[in-house]
């Protein structure tokens, strides 16, 4: 008689352990060791978390609370004006060549267009230039990147120097016959003196993003475009530049988070002259606190000033990465 095969009998397992039992019951061990790495992930955040609430959060609300007031420097008692600071700005608005506060934000809006831009731009060229060298790489990443390590208070001097009517500049300009002008002192070219200043300090920073994206390009995609015919500028322009996009938004939100805030080489080098040339929100910001003893209206110029970085920055994003806000 044929014997019928059978397979092996559940009764031949081994009996499950109390450990086993329990963790049939609750399911594998895997969701404990991910609340394990979970954990040790939020230890490791917590000194930044700290910071960013300490620093950032509660700073701010506390800035935001402080502009609902009348504050001076004095030990007097803040008295609550509600949105009487704002409504003061705003009004400036009616004459706002008057006002000193949006004196700045027009000079801090012609800043940030032409430092961004102008960094932006440089800081791919350099990125560029050193992905094409082959010998003395290092070198000259290390040189080009020296502007960026500077004390800003060591490179206004060294502009400062620079752009003396006596100075390096002028006499350059000399010897082709050109007669230069007295740059921090001119209300003409102060600001543009010191844009040039702030994109030669930041493209150096920049440019190591740059290089870090170029080096994610994959190759077999510019093989395959010289392949198809296009030449060197089409590949760039076509191939490279799209996939640099999430680098480029990241570059020029920096840049104009940084540019809006630009502080010290203004107060060190022009303190906002001439004629208010050089004044930035920054400085007006820290002469409304300091100068006029009047801390409410300066946090509510700070809170200003905030909601329109982040309103620049959110323009920045969708003009240039589109599909970032449709993936939402």
């Amino acid at each position: 008689m044929a014997t019928e095969s059978v397979g092996p009998s559940v009764a031949s397992s081994p009996p499950l352990t109390a450990e086993g039992r329990r963790n049939l019951m609750r399911g594998t061990g895997a969701p404990r060791g991910r609340r394990g790495d979970t954990l040790t992930a939020y230890l490791f955040l917590a000194p930044y978390l700290f910071v960013l609430i300490v620093f950032f959060l509660v700073v701010s609300v506390y800035g935001i609370g402080l502009s609902l007031f009348k504050v001076d420097i004095g030990f007097t008692t803040p008295v609550f004006v509600g949105l009487r600071n704002y409504q003061v700005l705003f009004q400036q608005l009616a004459n706002p060549g008057l006002s000193d506060f949006w004196v700045s934000m027009t000079n801090i809006i012609k800043f940030v267009v032409a430092v961004v831009i102008g960094q932006t731009i440089l800081a791919l060229l350099l990125a560029l230039l050193l992905q094409n060298v082959l010998v003395g790489r290092g070198a000259f990443r290390t040189i080009f990147y020296i502007p960026a390590v500077t004390s800003s208070v060591a490179t206004a001097l060294i502009f400062l120097w620079l752009y003396n009517p006596d100075g390096v500049i002028n006499y350059l300009l000399s010897l082709v016959h050109l007669s230069g002008p007295d740059w921090l002192n001119d209300p003409l070219f102060a600001l543009p003196a010191l844009m040039l200043l702030n994109i030669w300090t930041t493209a150096a920073s920049f440019m190591i993003y740059f290089m870090a994206a170029l080096q994610d390009v994959p190759r077999e995609l510019i093989e395959a475009s010289e392949v198809d015919g296009a030449n060197r500028l089409q590949t760039f322009w076509y191939i490279t530049v799209p996939l640099l996009r999430p680098t480029i938004f990241l570059v020029v939100a920096l840049g104009t988070i940084g540019a809006f805030q630009m502080f010290d080489q203004a107060k060190f080098m022009t303190n906002g002259g001439p004629d208010n040339a050089t004044l930035t929100p920054m400085l007006e910001i820290y002469n409304e606190a300091f100068q006029n003893s009047n801390f409410g209206r300066a946090a509510a110029m700070s809170v200003i000033l905030f909601c329109v970085i982040l309103v620049v920055t959110l323009i920045q994003r969708r003009l240039i990465d589109p599909s970032s806000s449709s993936n939402r």
